[in-house]
């Protein structure tokens, strides 16, 4: 670090105001990383500062009297400072969060830069992430610093400067906004190395499949230093609500009586609320001038530093299509006041297996659209893909060969097969919306009539070719769909007669189109359908989805009307 007489200056006194060694350089924007890692070089910057102030002892002095009175204090704790300013108690609170409580700590970051690289702390933090059992090939290291540090830094750099009373390009520059290096970036200079060390594995910050995360926490002491802006940053608001209010009374908008009403009631409720230490309040406090700024003073650090240590890998995407061949099975787990109502559910049967091996936190079930419980789902199946939250194993051998062990294991089974399983990422959420809501399906219905059937009518009803219905939300949706009216398309029929009263009907027809209540009209809630177009009543008693088809075209048309041949004995 070069060092002026200026910076010698201003760095005594942010030292006397107990701002650590480390948030001094941030302020000063040094970027050398050694700097910040190198705690032995402390000393000679304290000597080399009280050079230029005229006393070369008086810093070292200083950082050695503080030294030995905070070694004899923590002797029980059996933990050595490594650098100014700093001690690590050995006592934890029990996980995921840990407490730094220290004495003297830097009143900018919270003693935060004091001690991230002991020994101690890195051994305990490494541990608890190797306890997780992770398996990773590198890391991205992530972290979340007390909103408050920010407001700290403006005030006692502004305190420090006006104590001095030069006018210098340096004090000038330094209360410039955001003109120091974020404590976030100097942890991680200092951390990263030293992690990466010990779990033996690099840190990338362009690898996002495995991230640790550091979240340090003083909300105690962030509310306390937030809350004393409360009456300055209101005055302000009500401010400008006064210029908004000027400003449409002038242009007389008839909105302005309802806007008035709501300021007052969100005045009153922000009177008897706590000015909270948030993102929005923070960017408000730093329009504040130096002057504004000047009038305030820093709360002292009174309370510990919580820390909350994240981990999680990527989620790991598996797509494919699935076929159930058996009826009264639902497509996810069927919860009723907290009791599995069905043993099994296509989601436990086709993530079961990827579960055992990728180890995640849990798993997620997406689809294509869903059938009832009581209808099967043949031919080339549904799309879907499971996703595995934070899985902690197996992600170094994500092979084609373990999915093809995954998908001869489900297939092993008789309810449920799966086609050929594939890796795959976020963009298969388009392709399932895309299946759910634009894909042409097709349906095989066991159908009984009360009369005897109309060969006549069939004829016709097998003739119909795109044909508009409207459909009212089905009676037995309402309690959780809209009520609304849909419009759906037919696009072809193929209806086979069993005997004088029993039917096999085949629908081609649009995606999200309720086939039962086309079948028995729901109570002529679905027009036109079935029941009109044979002049019949009708009754549905077995329903299954027999083919998936991208888009409507001749192709498909042919396809369909001789889906009989290839389905017909199967239903």
């Amino acid at each position: 670090m070069q060092l002026s007489e200026s910076k010698a200056i201003l760095f005594n006194k942010l030292f006397e105001r107990d701002v650590c060694i480390r948030c001094i350089l941030r302020l000063f924007k040094i970027t050398e990383i050694s700097t910040y890692r190198e705690t032995q070089q402390f000393i000679q910057l304290l000597f080399d500062v009280g050079k230029l102030i005229g006393n070369e002892n008086k810093l070292v002095e200083e950082y050695d009297f503080l030294f030995y009175k905070r070694k004899a204090e923590i002797l029980d704790s059996d933990v050595q400072p490594q650098t100014c300013h700093s001690s690590l108690k050995d006592q934890f609170i029990k996980n995921p969060f840990h407490t730094f409580d220290k004495i003297n700590k830097c009143v900018v970051c919270h003693g935060i830069l004091q001690c991230v690289d002991d020994q101690k702390f890195i051994a305990i933090l490494v541990d608890e992430i190797q306890k997780k059992q992770y398996q990773f090939e590198a890391f991205k290291f992530q972290v979340k610093t007390p909103i408050g540090c920010q407001i700290r830094q403006i005030i006692i750099v502004n305190q420090c400067i006006s104590e001095i009373g030069q006018i210098d390009p340096l004090y000038e520059y330094i209360r410039t906004p955001n003109f120091a290096t974020d404590i976030k970036i100097c942890v991680k200079w200092i951390m990263c190395s030293l992690l990466s060390e010990s779990l033996k594995v690099p840190s990338d910050a362009n690898d996002d499949r495995f991230q640790i995360c550091l979240n340090f926490e003083n909300i105690g002491d962030d509310v306390k230093q937030f809350e004393q802006f409360k009456k300055i940053i209101s005055d302000i608001d009500d401010q400008m609500w006064e210029e908004k209010i000027t400003k449409k009374l002038k242009m007389n908008d008839p909105q302005l009586k309802a806007e008035t009403h709501n300021r007052l009631m969100q005045k009153k409720n922000q009177q008897s609320q706590p000015f909270l230490p948030t993102q929005s309040n923070l960017e408000k406090i730093s329009k504040l001038t130096n002057a504004q700024i000047s009038s305030y003073k820093i709360v002292n650090v009174n309370y510990p530093v919580k820390l909350e240590v994240s981990t999680s890998y990527q989620n790991i995407f598996i797509k494919g299509n699935y076929i159930k061949l058996g009826r009264y099975i639902s497509q996810t787990p069927w919860i009723i006041d907290g009791n599995k109502i069905y043993e099994d559910s296509i989601e436990d049967l086709v993530s079961a297996e990827a579960c055992k091996i990728f180890k995640p936190s849990s798993v997620k079930f997406h689809s294509g659209g869903r059938e009832d419980i009581d209808v099967r789902m043949l031919g080339n199946g549904r799309p879907f893909a499971i996703e595995l939250v934070d899985p902690h194993q197996g992600v170094l051998n994500q092979t084609q060969e373990i999915l093809n062990q995954i998908e001869a294991k489900i297939n092993s089974q008789n309810v449920v097969k799966v086609t050929p399983l594939s890796y795959t990422d976020t963009n298969i959420f388009g392709e399932l919306k895309n299946s759910e809501t634009n894909k042409v399906k097709a349906y095989c219905c066991v159908v009984e009539c009360k009369n005897a059937i109309n060969a006549d009518l069939i004829e016709q009803a097998n003739q119909i070719k795109d044909l508009v219905i409207k459909q009212k939300t089905p009676i037995r949706v309402l309690h959780r769909r809209t009520q609304m009216v849909r419009d759906k398309i037919i696009h072809s029929l193929l209806i086979k007669k069993i005997n004088e009263k029993w039917l096999l009907v085949y629908v081609l027809s649009s995606a999200g189109t309720y086939i039962k209540e086309f079948i028995h009209s729901d109570l002529d809630r679905t027009v036109p359908n079935l029941c009109s177009l044979l002049q019949n009543e009708c009754d549905i008693y077995q329903l299954d989805v027999i083919k998936l088809y991208e888009k409507i075209n001749e192709a498909v048309i042919f396809d369909f009307k001789n889906l009989d041949i290839e389905c017909g004995c199967k239903i």
